[in-house]
């Protein structure tokens, strides 16, 4: 448990410096671009990210799976054979995806940004796909070789960079800035990725043959087919949502939309970040040792309840105030969208601890069939729930979906390897969820003026519990520790020529 904290702490430090700049961010955006700008800018990162699970192809997942083996059984020849097939697999998708952008530039500048007649802007785009796909291949290079500071470093300095220039581009040029801040935010990434990547690991350790390449280059897209398919069903189907909402509402319900989705998002993304650099690798590492895999499941979930939970209820708590603080008062209609979307966290978190366990252990179909439950709930509650509630009922259909998606990878998991809940996660889980739905409902009682107060109340008794259990955690394996270091010693001294 003890290293999981450590490497929480050491990816959450610079997490927090990312989102303090991505607040700073969004503030000069909002200012200066207003809901129908802030808008377009989402859609153009939205289309940007969509575009990249297609084009990665689950590349730089499919060398975090297959490498870290590699890298844990020093098998030089094997990961770099992995890494020179990745590149080479990038280079031959690339093109394919620049080539389709160009054929189809008109018709994805109408259904995915809402403006005929304008291909110039898909074309852009292309670059921009390009830069963050290989970004995000040289990232899985090092969270392969597990190397967690570096990733940490890398996020620092790549949200210190972006955000400079995307907050240049757009004072200078305010709307006409937002392409040149999305290419520049992607190019960003990419240069820091490789610096760290040649700086942290250095060169190929060994010099594989052109049958060895092609061999990982199959292995490689032989995970990444059915990998894509799951991800664009699911991940992907959350990424299309803006595209989604400007054709069901309008772009300026977009923006809305993403100043609510960039906080329930960023105010965690520590969380989600430790998820895929340090929990990932462990679990692909432990993929065969069920006992050893439900272990880790626990001491995860335990983690992200212990630190996720009171910042869910603090931000439950500050939301009215955050977003005219974080945003404009113009974007006053994003409030009801994110107090939906903070209770649906707390399944979605809980939702993930299982559906990495997925992808690190079960069939690419299994992984596929949740991820096609995912996506198909949130089109259906997106579409009814706007239609029934408006702009509102797109929280309303993120909260129904992580429920939904939650019993999904529950029951997958529990079938494959007799997961059980902890007792202090069971309380946990049930105890957040009686809070979060207390401070919901509250307003529309008569006891709405005391939302605020006893929201804050709560939170902080949730972050007391969390300290206190923290502390208790590293008192115990810490003597636990000190107890074996002795048991040793005094075994030694008894055995002869010891």
């Amino acid at each position: 448990m003890k290293s999981i904290f450590r490497a929480t702490a050491i990816l959450s430090g610079s997490s927090v410096i990312s989102i303090l700049l991505s607040l700073a961010s969004a503030k000069v955006m909002a200012l200066y671009l207003h809901p129908d700008g802030y808008g377009y800018y989402g859609l153009l990162q939205s289309f940007v990210g969509l575009a990249g699970l297609v084009t990665g192809m689950g590349i730089a997942t499919g060398m975090v799976r297959m490498g870290a083996r590699a890298v844990t059984g020093s098998d030089g020849m094997t990961i770099s054979a992995l890494r020179s097939g990745a590149w080479l697999l990038f280079s031959a998708l690339a093109c394919v995806a620049l080539g389709a952008l160009a054929v189809f530039r008109e018709a994805i500048a109408r259904l995915a940004f809402g403006m005929p007649g304008r291909g110039g802007v898909t074309l852009w785009m292309g670059i921009a796909l390009v830069f963050t796909v290989a970004g995000s291949l040289q990232c899985g290079t090092l969270n392969a070789y597990h190397q967690v500071g570096a990733l940490a470093k890398y996020g620092v300095t790549n949200t210190i960079l972006s955000t400079l220039f995307s907050i240049t581009a757009v004072l200078l040029w305010g709307v006409r800035g937002v392409v040149p801040a999305v290419i520049g935010g992607a190019v960003v990434g990419w240069l820091a990725s490789a610096y760290f990547l040649r700086s942290e690991v250095g060169a190929l350790p060994a010099q594989p043959d052109k049958r060895a390449i092609l061999k990982a280059a199959g292995s490689l897209l032989r995970f990444g087919f059915p990998y894509t398919a799951s991800m664009l069903i699911g991940t992907g189907v959350q990424l299309a949502l803006p595209m989604v909402v400007l054709h069901l509402l309008s772009r300026e319900s977009v923006g809305y939309y993403r100043a609510a989705a960039a906080i329930s998002v960023g105010y965690l993304g520590f969380l989600v970040t430790a998820m895929g650099q340090d929990y990932y690798p462990r679990l692909s590492a432990a993929c065969d040792r069920p006992q050893a895999m439900i272990s880790i499941i626990n001491d995860q979930h335990r983690l992200i309840m212990i630190i996720g939970v009171p910042l869910i209820l603090a931000t439950l708590a500050l939301v009215p105030i955050l977003i005219p603080v974080i945003y404009s008062p113009k974007f006053s209609p994003a409030v009801d969208i994110l107090e939906w979307q903070l209770l649906g966290d707390i399944f979605k978190f809980s939702s993930w601890t299982m559906s990495f366990a997925i992808l690190a252990r079960c069939s690419s179909l299994t992984y596929f069939l949740t991820e096609l439950v995912g996506g198909i709930t949130t089109l259906l509650t997106t579409w009814l729930a706007v239609r029934w509630f408006g702009l509102s009922g797109l929280g309303i259909s993120f909260l129904i979906t992580y429920v939904v998606y939650y019993a999904v990878v529950w029951c997958v998991i529990r079938r494959d390897i007799q997961l059980v809940w902890s007792a202090t996660n069971k309380k946990m889980m049930l105890g957040s969820l009686a809070a979060a739905l207390f401070i919901r409902v509250l307003p529309s009682t008569r006891f709405a003026y005391l939302r605020t107060p006893a929201a804050l109340a709560l939170a902080l008794a949730a972050g007391i519990y969390s300290l206190i259990f923290v502390w208790r955690t590293f008192m115990h394996e810490s003597l636990g520790e000190n107890v074996v270091s002795d048991g040793q010693k005094s075994t030694a001294a008894t055995i002869p020529g010891v």
